[in-house]
Order: C-alpha cells, then sequence, then structure tokens
C-alpha cells in the first residue's frame, strides 16, 4: 500500500520519532554533564581535605624537632602520598621549596588571579587529564604557594565510555522508536480507519445506517456518536427534502395541468367573451399561486444565505401591524372570520421592513389558515422600554404537543388534517423564525389542540450594531 506522507500515521511517527530523539539528547547531555560535575567535585573535596592535611601536617610538627628543614617535613609527608599525585611548594616569587615525586616534574603557571581561596582546575600533561589546585596558604608563619594535582584517567575514561554507550545507543534507540512510533500510531489510529471506511460507505440512499460505536470512553466514542448524530440530521434533512419536492412537484403539476387544460378548453372552439374571461382568471389564480410558492422558496434561499445583507432602517411596526391586517381583512371576512387589532401607537423599531412585513403575514395568514369559519383572529402589539412584543393568536385547531419543537423546522407539517387543502408548504415558519433571528429576536409559540395557537415575537427596540446577542427575553 503506497504510504501518504501527509497521513495523520506518518506525522505522528515523525512526531514520536523527534521528542524521543530530544528526550534521549537532553537525557544523555544531562547525564553526561551531571557525572562529570560530579567527578569533578568529589575530586575537588579529596583535593581540599588533602591539602588540609598537608597543611595541618606542617604548621603541627613537634617543638622538639622545630629544626627540621621545611623541604624534609614535606618530604616526610610525601611518604603518605599516593604516587599519582604531585604536591608541590613555591615561594612567593616562584622559586620552588618541595616536589613530590610524581609521574613526572612538571610546574603548572599560576593562574593570573588571587587564590587566596583555592583556586581549582584540569590540565593535559604528558597526555594525561590532571585536577589541579593552586592555594596561597600558612606554612610555619610565612607565606607559600601550594600546588597540588592528581591523575583523573579514569574519570575521563568512565565519562568516555558513557558518551560512546550513548552515541551507540542513540542511533539504535531511534530506530526502535520510529517502529514503534509507527505501530503504535497506527493502532491508535485504526478505529479512525474503520470509522472513515464506514462513513465513506454511506450513501445519499443508505442513511439508515450508523457507525458501529466503540464502547471506550474516549473521543473515539464521542466521534462516532456525533457521526452518527450527523446521519440521523441529515437523514431527516433529506426525508423532509424528498417529501418537499414531492409535494412542490405535485402542486406545480397541477398548476401546469390547470393551466394547459384551462387554455385547451378555450381554444377547442370558440367562445363568449364571458368565457374567454373566466378562463384567464383561472389561469391568473394559478400563476399567482405559482409565483408565490416560488417568491417562498427564493425567501428560503435568501435565508441560507450568511452574508445576506439585512436593510436596517427605522421602521414604524405599528403601521405595518395595521397594514398587514387590513390586507388580510377580505380573506377573514370570506371565512366570516373577525380580526382584533389591539396595538399601540408609535411603535418604532430598526430592523429590514421587507423581511418584518413577510413575517407578520406568514403569522396572520397561518392564524386565518388554520382557524375555523366564524373564529377569531387577534394581532396585538405592545411597547416596553427596551422590548416590543408582537403576538398573533387565533382560535383554530391548534398545535399538538409532540409537533411544537419542530413546527419551526423547514419543510415540516403536522398532518394533512392540519394543512387541510394541502396548502402548506412547510416553509411559513421556517421563515418566520429567520427573519426573527435576522432581528436579534426571538418568536414563540403557546398552543393546544382545539384551543387555538398564540405566536409571539420578541424584538429588542435598539439597533443591531449594539447587539451581541439576544437581550429581550420573551414573556412567559
Amino acid at each position: 500500500m503506497k504510504m501518504n506522507h501527509r497521513s495523520l500515521r506518518v506525522r505522528l511517527s515523525i512526531l514520536y520519532i523527534v521528542f524521543s530523539s530530544a528526550t534521549m539528547v537532553a537525557l544523555g547531555a544531562f547525564s553526561y554533564w551531571f557525572l562529570d560535575e560530579a567527578l569533578a567535585s568529589s575530586r575537588q573535596q579529596t583535593m581540599g581535605a588533602r591539602e588540609e592535611r598537608f597543611i595541618r601536617f606542617v604548621n603541627e610538627w613537634p617543638q622538639s624537632a622545630s629544626d627540621v628543614p621545611l623541604a624534609e617535613r614535606l618530604h616526610q609527608l610525601n611518604l603518605v602520598i599516593a604516587p599519582s599525585d604531585t604536591i608541590q611548594v613555591h615561594e612567593m616569587d616562584g622559586k620552588t621549596v618541595y616536589s613530590s615525586p610524581g609521574p613526572s616534574y612538571f610546574k603548572s603557571p599560576w593562574p593570573e588571579k588571587d587564590c587566596s581561596q583555592r583556586c581549582y582546575g584540569l590540565i593535559m600533561h604528558d597526555g594525561h587529564p590532571y585536577r589541579i589546585l593552586d592555594h596561597i596558604a600558612t606554612l610555619q608563619g610565612r607565606q607559600y604557594r601550594i600546588f597540588l594535582c592528581g591523575r583523573i584517567d579514569e574519570h575521563i575514561e568512565l565519562l568516555e565510555a558513557i558518551r560512546n554507550s550513548y552515541l551507540f545507543l542513540c542511533p539504535l534507540m531511534l530506530l526502535i522508536s520510529a517502529g514503534a512510533g509507527f505501530v503504535l500510531s497506527g493502532r491508535a489510529l485504526e478505529p479512525i480507519a474503520r470509522i472513515t471506511a464506514e462513513a465513506r460507505d454511506i450513501g445519499i440512499h443508505d442513511l439508515k445506517r450508523r457507525i458501529p460505536v466503540p464502547k471506550t470512553g474516549d473521543e473515539l466514542q464521542l466521534l462516532a456518536e456525533t457521526w452518527n448524530q450527523l446521519l440521523a440530521r441529515l437523514e431527516s434533512a433529506v426525508e423532509q427534502l424528498t417529501q418537499f419536492t414531492s409535494d412542490i412537484s405535485h402542486d406545480l403539476s397541477t398548476t401546469i395541468t390547470i393551466m394547459m387544460t384551462t387554455t385547451g378548453l378555450a381554444l377547442s372552439r370558440d367562445r363568449s367573451p364571458q368565457e374567454y374571461r373566466s378562463a384567464l382568471h383561472s389561469i391568473n389564480v394559478e400563476c399567482e399561486a405559482t409565483a408565490q410558492l416560488l417568491d417562498t422558496l427564493l425567501a428560503i434561499a435568501r435565508a441560507d444565505r450568511i452574508d445576506q445583507k439585512i436593510e436596517w432602517k427605522t421602521v414604524n411596526l405599528t403601521e405595518v401591524v395595521e397594514e398587514v391586517s387590513q390586507q388580510f381583512e377580505p380573506r377573514a371576512v370570506v371565512k366570516n372570520q373577525t380580526i382584533n387589532l389591539h396595538v399601540e401607537s408609535g411603535v418604532s423599531i430598526n430592523g429590514d421592513l421587507s423581511l418584518l412585513r413577510r413575517m407578520l403575514s406568514i403569522l396572520v395568514d397561518n392564524a386565518i389558515k388554520y382557524t375555523p369559519e366564524k373564529g377569531s383572529i387577534g394581532v396585538s402589539l405592545a411597547a416596553k422600554e427596551d422590548c416590543v412584543k408582537l403576538q398573533v393568536s387565533d382560535t383554530g385547531i391548534g398545535i399538538p404537543a409532540y409537533a411544537l419543537p419542530k413546527i419551526f423546522d423547514r419543510f415540516y407539517r403536522v398532518d394533512e388534517s392540519r394543512t387541510g387543502s394541502g396548502e402548506s408548504n412547510g416553509l411559513g415558519l421556517a421563515i418566520a423564525k429567520w427573519v426573527a433571528e435576522a432581528h436579534h429576536s426571538t418568536i414563540d409559540v403557546v398552543s393546544a389542540p382545539g384551543q387555538g395557537s398564540t405566536f409571539t415575537v420578541s424584538i429588542p427596540r435598539m439597533t443591531y450594531h449594539e447587539l451581541p446577542e439576544v437581550s429581550c427575553v420573551p414573556a412567559a
């Protein structure tokens, strides 16, 4: 199988290798440095203690043998000094007073600093490393320069052994890390690969299938559950869209059939002007219904555009409510219904006039459509300090409780008994909700079967650019 270098598995493996490499390098460097410092500190402490014994030996020489020269005293001390160590004592002018036999005689250059406190260093001599100590000390009441050094070959060899082992083991560990990282990342991503394969096999006609959910309690389970939730939403949306397409196709087909039949009958023989007028009237009614349907579809398309520009301006909402109510008055009269209008005068808000008119028209139209003859429709408008309440109520057939959470979903229709003649396309309330949300408002419904419905729109009176979020809470 061809390896994709951009795959998450490869990137995880590379990150694992980089992390392992950085960890091993950091650990090796720290171990080397720490061991080097520990060995140096230990050696320096040993040398400092040895110098103290050296000074104490000289200064505590018995008074009965005070005539013994300093060089002889130091020679006696040499008997207890390790052969690998060298002790030299110099006058302050640099003249050598004593040098213990060592591997070979050498004189280290005196450091260019005050060594009244111990000065430590590291030098190479005859190919061997030496840890040195330079110190100005008082011997028998006089100041001398004391130089003490000792070979530390075993320390260097130990450090070199550790360094070489790291240089050998690091590449090997990197290879093991690369393999382990590739295997572990593959095993970690295997459930994702299975979920991907399952999701790839699910088509538009197979949305009832679901992805197996691993009971792991981790992100993989959450991913599978999220996929299944998405599939459920897609299934519901596709079902609604399919039903809507079928309904719309039926409506358009019926409209075209009626117009073609009417036209064909009118043209089949000569007819009176009144018969032609009647045929044209039938065709005009069907054209108006089709135009209204297309206008509704265009409104839905507009709602889907996130960047849709809202034409904000001051809107006299009182005039809009009165105007829309007057437009629907004839329809109410035909069904022997009454429209009761209760509005405050001079209520203005910031909004889009055409959208607000459409939202109110949808609510009033639904109220008339689903209210039986001799029923009543109430339209009220009340303004508070920061909020405007617009209510449309009716005494119609009401909405069952199970349908209330879905009533604002697109293409949703409760049942044929509610839609009656089938005039509803399930888009009106979805558009009304979009208009409300576009104005930072909320729309709610209270309804029960046989008791009518009340739709309440709560609109903030502030300008839209002053509203980071909805601030007008609907009344309970």
